[in-house]
């Protein structure tokens, strides 16, 4: 799967002009493990893809305390909304945990393709209704789950990325420690 991928389920009026005007706008870019593909602050008008490889978003706060929003691993998107709707700068950074190979397209093209496209406004409507979604739960998991019902929830649906994390940045995003979460591991074993 890729970003054009994602438009062929469209029928799009002058569909050969808007696929090649999507292929035109879309580039692929590599990073390799640790590097920043966002930097807090930074201006970012741009949709990613991500084809292979794992990224965690995360805040970090004037103190320089990091808190890890969330990971997307294959076949995810991210970007910053702020950035894209406001022209300011991104609340989050974006690094990348494995090698990272992506696509990225501007979200102005996005907006193009989508302001004479009923059918193509509606399929987004429902990707940004799954993605406000999994954000409401993820609020409701840190305010009302234990440390313990998080672990046990994200181990439940999300085995393959807990193998693929290190133990620190699932404490982070968990919102506890390190020694925290470890006590949490024997526990659950």
């Amino acid at each position: 799967m890729n970003i054009s991928s994602l438009f062929s389920f469209v029928d799009l009026a002058s569909a050969d002009r808007e696929k090649e005007q999507i292929r035109a706008a879309i580039q692929t870019l590599e990073f390799t493990k640790n590097t920043r593909v966002i930097e807090q602050g930074e201006v970012c008008r741009d949709i990613y893809f991500i084809r292979s490889g794992l990224i965690k978003m995360s805040y970090l706060t004037l103190e320089g305390k990091e808190f890890i929003k969330s990971f997307i691993q294959e076949g995810g998107f991210f970007g910053s909304l702020h950035s894209q709707l406001t022209g300011g700068g991104s609340t989050f950074s974006v690094v990348a945990l494995e090698s990272l190979t992506v696509e990225r397209m501007p979200y102005s093209v996005l907006e193009e393709l989508l302001e004479n496209n009923p059918h193509l406004q509606f399929h987004f409507m429902r990707f940004f209704q799954q993605l406000a979604l999994k954000k409401e739960l993820r609020e409701y998991e840190l305010l009302c789950l234990s440390a313990q019902q998080r672990y046990a929830k994200l181990c439940e649906e999300q085995a393959g990325l807990v193998q693929r994390v290190k133990q620190a940045e699932l404490a982070l995003y968990l919102g506890i420690t390190p020694i925290a979460l470890s006590r949490l591991k024997h526990r659950k074993e």
